[in-house]
């Protein structure tokens, strides 16, 4: 017979490791870039054991892909949830990539792993010819303009044209906005480029 209760064991929580080694492989890809990235780093980062990293990834390729398919999950599909609730398409637009700039300041190494990196894989891309991240933006722009095109909110211009111009606009905005070592004040620019796009720039009508 006690007189006290039993003291309780203490529950551990089973070890997310997957998700351990995708968060440490981000930060260390895009400090070191990926060609100078070995698996030992991410392992060492990551506090795991190299055969650990192994269990979950075949290989470093295979590990980037995770990375990149994790980084677009959890960060920027929460931009895009954030973003749709914007009943306007091109208020929608716009407020996608405002968040999104708020987002890498918030967390700069997301921006490096996403814009800087992603140009230093040559070769990772002629292995793996059929996956390209950047379609994740231009499928969801191309979808906006049709359907700003499909109501009548916008002119009917090539919605391909239209995403590459505004894709393209975005990530050279966080490109210079890395150089400059984050000095570059994001949100402005991409105000300009809201009205740029809603006003035009010929002064003929």
């Amino acid at each position: 017979m006690y007189l006290y209760p039993k003291p309780r064991k203490k529950t551990v929580m089973p070890v997310d490791y997957k998700a351990k080694i995708l968060n440490a492989a981000v930060r260390v890809f895009a400090s070191k870039g990926y060609a100078k990235t070995t698996m030992s780093d991410v392992a060492i980062q990551a506090k795991v054991g190299i055969g650990t990293l192994y269990n979950y990834f075949k290989n470093k390729d295979d590990l980037l892909i995770s990375c990149i398919k994790k980084t677009i999950d959890d960060e920027i599909k929460q931009v895009q949830d954030r973003s749709s609730k914007e009943e306007d398409h091109m208020e929608q637009l716009f407020s996608f990539f405002m968040h999104h700039a708020t987002l890498v300041e918030r967390k700069p190494y997301i921006a490096r792993f996403l814009v800087v990196e992603l140009r230093q894989s040559e070769s990772f891309y002629q292995r793996n010819p059929s996956f390209n991240p950047i379609n994740y933006y231009l499928d969801y722009v191309r979808e906006i303009f049709s359907d700003a095109i499909s109501t009548g909110r916008i002119k009917a211009f090539n919605v391909d044209a239209l995403a590459y111009l505004v894709v393209g606009a975005m990530d050279m905005v966080l490109s210079q906005w890395l150089i400059s070592k984050e000095t570059l004040d994001i949100q402005p620019l991409i105000t300009s480029i809201r009205q740029i796009i809603r006003e035009g720039v010929s002064t003929k009508h």
